[in-house]
């Protein structure tokens, strides 16, 4: 076996000393011109140096790690924004500690493995059914968290990143109205970020003076398609048939697109439909589906930053801080100006 290289092997090689070789390689490079620095870091990385953070976390007190909760049934929206979450950690020398939410909800024990653990802080995307009960258990480990998607709590207790997803329905109703849509419906469910966009869409469409008021459909059913089906032919039928629909999440755009291919209804010609999420089935449906793309790369990459940025300032006050990034509107095939 060989052997495992140490600061003292840097040392003997460079000619500096072991203080000078340490500080170097444990972020106090600065302290030290950087002609030093380069040969430090050139002969380390030749004789495969790793830094043993075991020990210097037995030292600290520290674990340099963070806990990852997420939704086992990730969708491609998720998976980014864990793989920025990831991907920022790693690169700050944060060990992410992924774990998924148990079948029956109880993610307060997963919260409860992490602090067993040591990690330092946590980030969540969490089920909205448990929000307090999950605040409860984050409150009694003392951890840094933040949540991504979902705000834990209404009062704000808690760093959040996520989607400006109440202005994301308002550009959906927008792009509708532009086409000349005036009969419009939305469908969203009883979450926090589809109750935003449905202000949203509201909002806009309230402000265009000979439109109809939106028809909004609210809840989905997980068990049976045919029921959603059925409902939005309700709305795609009769004297006031809806010509544009909005889906509050773009998993519900393949009922919408079944719905009007049973009423032999096609889309973009009698009925215009947008989505919401960008998700990546969204690209090839037939026709490609208009949506609206969120960051979420991004979410995660600023999540881990926030997060750390927690753990490193623990005996500073720090405001609680909520971030949203705009989404964008990705104009494809299934909207288009309604016939006349």
């Amino acid at each position: 076996m060989s052997k495992q290289i140490t600061i003292r092997d840097i040392a003997e090689k460079t000619g500096f000393s072991f203080q000078t070789v340490s500080r170097v390689l444990n972020g106090k490079a600065h302290l030290h011109k950087a002609a030093t620095v380069r040969k430090i870091e050139k002969v380390a990385n030749e004789m495969g140096y790793v830094p043993n953070l075991f020990a210097k976390g037995m030292q600290s007190g520290k674990t340099y790690s963070v806990g990852l909760i997420i939704d086992p049934f990730v969708d491609n929206f998720t998976e980014e924004i864990f793989r920025g979450a990831h991907d920022e950690l790693m690169k700050r020398n944060y060990l992410p500690i992924l774990l998924m939410h148990n079948q029956d909800g109880e993610d307060e024990q997963l919260v409860q493995r992490l602090a067993e653990r040591r990690v330092e802080g946590l980030i969540i995307r969490p089920y909205p059914e448990r929000m307090d009960e999950v605040s409860e258990s984050i409150e009694q480990h003392h951890m840094p968290v933040v949540s991504v998607d979902y705000a834990l709590t209404s009062e704000k207790k808690f760093d959040f990143v996520g989607t400006a997803d109440e202005h994301g329905g308002q550009l959906a109703a927008e792009h509708l109205l532009e086409l000349g849509h005036r009969r419009v419906a939305m469908l969203y469910t009883d979450t926090e970020s589809l109750k935003l966009r449905k202000r949203g869409f509201e909002y806009a469409v309230s402000r265009m003076a000979d439109a109809a008021e939106p028809v909004m459909l609210e809840g989905w059913n997980f068990e049976d398609d045919e029921k959603n089906q059925a409902r939005i032919r309700d709305i795609l039928t009769g004297e006031n048939a809806v010509t544009g629909i909005f889906a509050g999440g773009d998993f519900m755009l393949p009922s919408v697109y079944r719905a009007a291919h049973s009423l032999n209804m096609p889309i973009p010609e009698e009925l215009s439909v947008i989505g919401f999420g960008d998700e990546e089935f969204s690209e090839y449906m037939i026709p490609p589906a208009t949506t609206l793309h969120q960051d979420a790369y991004e979410i995660g990459v600023q999540a881990a930053q926030l997060v750390i940025d927690r753990i490193e300032n623990k005996d500073r006050q720090m405001p609680v801080r909520q971030m949203r990034f705009e989404p964008h509107l990705l104009t494809r095939e299934s909207t288009a100006a309604p016939k006349a």
